[in-house]
C-alpha cells in the first residue's frame, strides 16, 4: 500500500519535475521512495517525470474524454472502453521522434546490438536503449530471479503505463518464467499496478521478452463470474471460466506459487493442442481487499489477431476490455479500414464483433476446459 506524507510527497515532485540529464539524483530519489513510499508510488513519480520532460509523446492525463467511450455490457458486466489515441503512431515517425528529442539523431552503429532480420537493433535491450534514448531512464528490478527493467512506454495506453524488459535477450514466446515474473511483480507494487503478457498475440517486438504494466483498471476484472462457471478447484486455487466473447480463464488463489503453477500447467495444455499456431495473453491482477492473485489468461491463436474496423493487431489489452484505435499505420494503405471511423460509429455491438473475431475455435477451447475438470 502507499505510503504517504509531507516528505514523500516532496520527493515526489522533485523526481516528477527532474530534467533527464539529471539522472543519477533522479535514480537516488527513486531509491529513497521506493523504500519510504513503496515500488507504486516511485513508478509514479518516474512515469510523471518522463512525461514531463517529454520522453512519453503526450500527457495520458490530457487525452480529453472526446476521445473514450464507454459501452456497458449488462450479459457480462464489463463496461468496454474505446479509446482514440492518435500519438502511437507517432513511434513509427522516426524524423518526429528526432525532432522531439527521444532519440538520438546521430548514434554510432557499430554500438547497437542485437538486431533483427531487417537490421534494425533491438528496440529494448538497456545497452542500445542508453545510446538511443537521451531521455529514457530505467528503473532495475529483480522478478522471479530474473532482471528485468522498468521503462516508461513512449507511446502510452493507459496512464502510469511501463514496459518492463528482460535484462537478456530473449524471445517473447511463452516460459515459466513469464507468470512468475508477471504475479511476482503485481506482488511486489501490492496491487496498485496490473501487468500483462501479449505472447506472440499483439506483441510489437517478439526478440525480446517484455511485459507491461498500468495502473488503470481493466475492465475486464468486474466480468460476471457465476457458480456454475467454475471448472476447477484444488489447493486453495479456483478456475472459472465465464461467459464472455472470447475465452478467458479466471485464476484465483492467494499462495501466488499455486497460481502461477495451474496457470503454467493449462497454458502448456493449450500450446500442446496446436503447437503451430497457440498463443496466449495474460493479465495479472493482485486483489489486495480479498487477499488474492487473480490471473486472466486468454487463449489465442495467430491466424486469429484481427478484429473488425481495427487495422492493428489485437492483444491483451483490447482483450481485456480497453480497445485502442490510432490511425492508418502505413500511409497509402486502401483496405477499406478506417480507424477514426470506426470510433466515430462504434457501439457495443462493433465491440463484441471485435472480440469474436479473435476468440480462437471453440472445440479447442472446450478441449482444454474438459482437460482441466478431470484435475479438479
Amino acid at each position: 500500500m502507499l505510503k504517504l506524507d509531507g516528505a514523500n510527497e516532496s520527493l515526489f515532485s522533485k523526481i516528477a519535475n527532474a530534467d533527464s540529464e539529471e539522472r543519477a539524483e533522479v535514480l537516488n530519489n527513486l531509491a529513497q521512495l521506493v523504500k519510504d513510499a513503496g515500488l507504486s508510488y516511485a513508478l509514479m513519480a518516474l512515469f510523471r517525470q518522463q512525461v514531463n520532460c517529454g520522453l512519453v509523446l503526450a500527457d495520458p492525463l490530457k487525452l480529453g474524454r472526446e476521445n473514450q467511450k464507454s459501452f456497458f455490457d449488462p450479459e457480462t458486466n464489463v463496461t468496454f472502453s474505446l479509446n482514440w489515441n492518435p500519438y502511437r503512431l507517432i513511434r513509427l515517425n522516426h524524423a518526429e521522434l528526432v525532432k522531439r528529442g527521444v532519440i538520438h539523431e546521430n548514434v554510432d552503429q557499430r554500438k547497437l546490438i542485437n538486431r533483427d532480420k531487417r537490421g534494425k537493433a533491438c528496440y529494448l535491450c538497456k545497452a542500445n536503449i542508453d545510446l538511443q534514448n537521451p531521455k529514457e531512464i530505467l528503473w532495475w528490478i529483480d522478478l522471479a530471479g530474473e532482471s528485468f527493467y522498468i521503462g516508461a512506454n513512449i507511446a502510452f495506453i493507459m496512464n502510469n503505463h511501463f514496459t518492463i524488459m528482460n535484462e537478456r535477450h530473449i524471445s517473447q514466446e511463452y516460459d515459466k518464467v513469464v507468470i512468475e515474473s508477471l504475479n511476482d511483480f503485481v506482488d511486489k507494487v501490492d496491487g496498485c499496478f496490473r501487468v500483462i503478457s501479449n505472447g506472440l498475440a499483439g506483441a510489437s517486438i517478439k526478440e525480446h521478452l517484455h511485459l507491461q504494466a498500468v495502473s488503470n483498471e481493466f475492465p475486464i476484472e468486474r466480468i460476471c463470474v457465476k457458480d456454475g462457471d467454475l471448472v476447477y478447484q484444488k489447493d486453495g486455487v479456483v478456475v472459472y471460466v465465464p461467459e464472455y466473447y472470447l475465452t478467458v480463464w479466471i485464476i484465483e488463489g492467494r499462495l501466488k506459487e499455486e497460481v502461477n503453477s495451474v496457470a503454467h500447467m493449462m497454458i502448456q495444455k493449450w500450446f500442446e493442442l496446436n503447437m503451430k499456431y497457440h498463443t496466449i495473453n495474460i493479465i495479472a491482477v493482485k486483489d489486495v481487499e480479498n487477499r488474492k492473485f487473480r490471473t486472466f489468461i486468454i487463449p489465442r491463436d495467430i491466424r486469429k489477431l484481427y478484429g473488425a474496423g481495427k487495422r492493428g493487431t489485437m492483444a491483451a489489452f483490447e482483450a481485456g476490455g480497453y480497445i485502442v484505435l490510432s490511425g492508418n499505420r502505413k500511409q497509402g494503405i486502401n483496405d477499406g479500414i478506417d480507424e477514426r471511423g470506426t470510433f466515430n460509429n462504434a457501439d457495443l455491438g462493433l465491440v463484441k464483433q471485435m472480440l469474436r473475431d479473435i476468440s480462437p475455435s471453440k472445440e479447442a477451447c472446450e478441449d482444454l476446459v474438459r482437460w482441466v475438470e478431470g484435475f479438479g
